[in-house]
């Protein structure tokens, strides 16, 4: 019967499955019954013959036709289980093709390098932050060791790392992690950890993963903090040996029985509110910085505000020869806010370019108006700050060393103080170059009425806050 009789032997037997012996014993029955009948009726032999030829012939039409039947149902429902069975393979390959695409978006888009290893050390992978640690960061590390591939000051902590963690003496149950900190390389400063790649489930290695974090902010703030204590402890140190020191010789006299008793009490008194500015200012700071500070809220003087403070500063800068000039323009708006951190403002950045400036140098203050805010320029003729430093220099605990001693000046907290106020303030703090030849700091505030300006510091380069 072709290719249509193979399925017939896996249809149901009642219909179309019937043995071969049992069939022909059934056609006969069915001949002869027909044949019989026709006769009894009084049909002649031929018309008998015909009868049961023609009854024959549809019985087995309609046997094909249901074997046909059947195998048309088998092939829909093979060709069903067929297509079933290729969308689950389908949708579970789609699965982990997401799955993977997922853990590599995730991967290229971390700031910190992610490398992976097999257990002879070759890299199996590594995202794109991890290639400006290594050699040759156009090139694709796989397939290579990974202390060749990354740079040497990293690749031998990476193989002592990865000696600890495929050492064969470790337990199994021991899922160790190594960590080295503050790694220099080129200019970035890295944290490595290095930790065994173990499936939960199925608790098989599938090698070493390494994660590089750069830590650079980090040691550059710790490096500034010691700075800071450094400097505090030397400003701490020095009035206070000198009240020691003239309040032992005190200790020994009597009132007025020396000339130099007035004079020793003046060096006490003065020593001592020195330490108190010291203190005053670090507990400020810290006060700006949490946002716990208070603010008044009145009309300024902005003008008679810069001429009372930079008239402070005259004495000091005629002792060293510098000329302190100071220049107002027509029209400078009147401001709103708090007098006392205004005068704050003023006094940092005056006292900041006359200890920067060189004996015999410039200092110019200019008081001006731009795009209708109040704008102050403290200018000096001094080193100047670089231009990758010109952020830098608002940090708290950030000093800018005096270019002739290369000593420590001051706590490091004064430009930060003042960015935190002029934040307060809804104003902008940035540094430029100087027609001078130093470094311009210039502070612009909203005018009286006038809208808060951070809304157009992105972008700019001025600071605002922290």
């Amino acid at each position: 019967m072709g290719a249509d009789s193979e399925p017939m032997c896996t249809a149901t037997p009642t219909a179309v499955g019937l043995p071969h012996g049992r069939a022909l014993v059934r056609f006969a029955a069915i001949a002869v019954g027909l044949f019989t009948v026709a006769m009894v009726c009084g049909a002649g032999e031929p018309v008998a013959g015909l009868l049961v030829s023609a009854t024959l012939l549809a019985v087995v039409i309609e046997r094909k036709a249901m074997h046909r039947e059947a195998a048309a149902r088998l092939q829909v429902v093979a060709r069903s289980a067929r297509a079933e069975g290729e969308r689950d393979a389908l949708a579970r390959a789609m699965s982990l093709e997401m799955a993977y695409e997922r853990s590599r978006s995730v991967l290229e888009a971390l700031s910190e390098g992610v490398v992976v290893v097999d257990d002879s050390g070759e890299i199996v992978l590594a995202n794109p932050a991890a290639s400006r640690a290594m050699r040759s960061p156009r090139l694709d590390p796989a397939g290579a060791p990974l202390w060749d591939a990354l740079m040497p000051e990293l690749g031998q902590r990476a193989r002592e790392a990865w000696q600890a963690l495929v050492d064969p003496a470790r337990s199994a149950e021991e899922l160790p992690s190594i960590r080295y900190s503050g790694i220099p390389c080129r200019d970035v400063v890295y944290d490595l950890a290095a930790v065994r790649a173990v499936s939960p489930r199925t608790g098989q290695e599938f090698g070493c993963v390494f994660l590089l974090v750069d830590s650079t902010r980090t040691f550059e703030l710790q490096r500034l903090k010691d700075s800071f204590l450094s400097s505090v402890s030397h400003e701490l140190r020095t009035p206070l040996t000198n009240i020691c020191a003239y309040a032992e010789i005190l200790r020994h006299m009597l009132p007025g029985e020396s000339a130099e008793w007035p004079e020793f009490v003046h060096v006490i008194h003065e020593e001592g509110l020195q330490l108190s500015h010291l203190v005053d200012g670090m507990f400020d700071f810290l006060q700006l910085e949490s946002g716990e500070a208070a603010f008044t809220s009145e009309p300024l003087d902005g003008e008679q505000i810069v001429q009372s403070i930079v008239a402070g500063f005259t004495a000091k800068a005629h002792l060293r020869h510098i000329v302190l000039d100071v220049v107002f323009q027509n029209g400078v708006p009147k401001l709103l806010g708090d007098r006392r951190r205004l005068e704050q403002v003023v006094r940092h950045l005056v006292d900041n370019a006359i200890k920067f400036t060189p004996d015999g140098g410039r200092v110019r203050v200019t008081l001006g108006t731009r795009d209708d805010g109040w704008e102050m320029r403290i200018e000096d003729s001094g080193p100047g700050v670089p231009q990758n430093a010109r952020s830098a220099v608002f940090d708290k605990f950030h000093q800018l060393r005096d270019h002739l001693t290369e000593k420590p000046q001051g706590t490091g907290l004064g430009l930060a103080t003042s960015r935190a106020i002029v934040a307060r303030f809804g104003g902008l703090i940035w540094c430029e170059d100087s027609e001078l030849g130093g470094a311009a700091f210039v502070v612009l505030l909203p005018g009286l009425g006038q809208p808060r300006l951070a809304a157009i510091a992105a972008g700019t380069g001025a600071g605002g806050g922290f």
